[in-house]
């Protein structure tokens, strides 16, 4: 059973391994192209949470892709270090639509997520009704501190901030159960299915991950308000994450919160975009011609 639409609200434009380096451009042609393979009409692309030769600058992402109805941006926040995001730089651009979220690397760049230190940039988010997505569970990087991703801690920030919604990425791989609470307790807080592997599946591990799910799904009761569907690509294959949603057989309302309303709510997404990314798709439009 296909739904209307298909988002997948989590994708990067980053370059994980020098051995395969390329320009943003290859890499959004690249995008473009999987998208069209697997059906996906729009794609949220989430900057990093730094800035170098493989990890483009939100400003060089927005010129890119501004405009097209087939992407939006999500701004990756820096909190430690020399490089801090400039706040002020990062609300005018959500102030103008440019960009339509903010997204926290805890464990990466080193913080919790309930750092009282963010409470401006929970401000900002409230203040312009953008959501925050959080990196939450397993790391990448093995200079990540894990601890500090616990989806638990997520709790302590939708008590504080009432009005901002928050979403939980990768459902807080592997503490499934705790994420779950989490979403079953708190209406403002929602996730995504995102990374749950790195590259495809194995059969058993697809196995696992999936009756790990429908345990979060059935302790929730209702997953298709809070669900999204999302991959992580590059570092997770499109077509058999496509292949992996359907398995979790969400059917009527739910199949279609989950492919695309509630992320299209979210992320103020309006169905007349989604149309014209969907006609996109089904012609093949090169970029080129864009």
């Amino acid at each position: 059973m296909a739904s209307r639409f298909l988002i997948d609200m989590h994708v990067h434009l980053n370059n994980y391994h020098e051995s395969s380096r390329r320009p943003t451009t290859e890499n959004v042609e690249d995008l473009y192209s999987k998208m069209n393979d697997t059906g996906v009409d729009h794609v949220v692309v989430i900057t990093s949470y730094k800035v170098d030769v493989d990890r483009p600058a939100v400003e060089d992402l927005v010129e890119l892709l501004h405009n097209d109805p087939r992407s939006t941006v999500v701004e990756g926040l820096r909190w430690r270090g020399d490089a801090r995001t400039d706040l002020f730089a990062m609300e005018e651009r959500i102030r103008d639509g440019i960009v339509k979220g903010i997204k926290l690397y805890p464990g990466y760049d080193h913080y919790p997520i309930n750092d009282p230190s963010l409470e401006s940039v929970f401000r900002i988010a409230g203040k312009y009704d953008v959501p925050v997505m959080i990196h939450t569970g397993d790391t990448y990087a093995k200079t990540a501190k894990v601890r500090m991703a616990h989806p638990l801690l997520v709790d302590d920030v939708a008590v504080d901030y009432p009005d901002v919604r928050f979403i939980m990425c990768h459902l807080g791989n592997p503490w499934f159960q705790d994420a779950a609470e989490v979403l079953y307790k708190n209406d403002n807080v929602f996730a995504d299915i995102s990374g749950l592997t790195l590259g495809e599946f194995d059969y058993e591990f697809e196995r696992y991950v999936a009756m790990r799910l429908k345990e979060m799904i059935t302790y929730m009761g209702d997953p298709g308000k809070q669900l999204m569907y999302g991959t992580d690509w590059p570092l997770v294959s499109m077509k058999p994450y496509f292949k992996f949603m359907n398995e979790l057989k969400f059917e009527g309302d739910a199949l279609e919160n989950v492919s695309w309303r509630t992320a299209a709510r979210l992320f103020k997404i309006d169905e007349a975009t989604l149309e014209a990314a969907k006609r996109l798709r089904i012609a093949d439009a090169p970029i080129s011609e864009l």
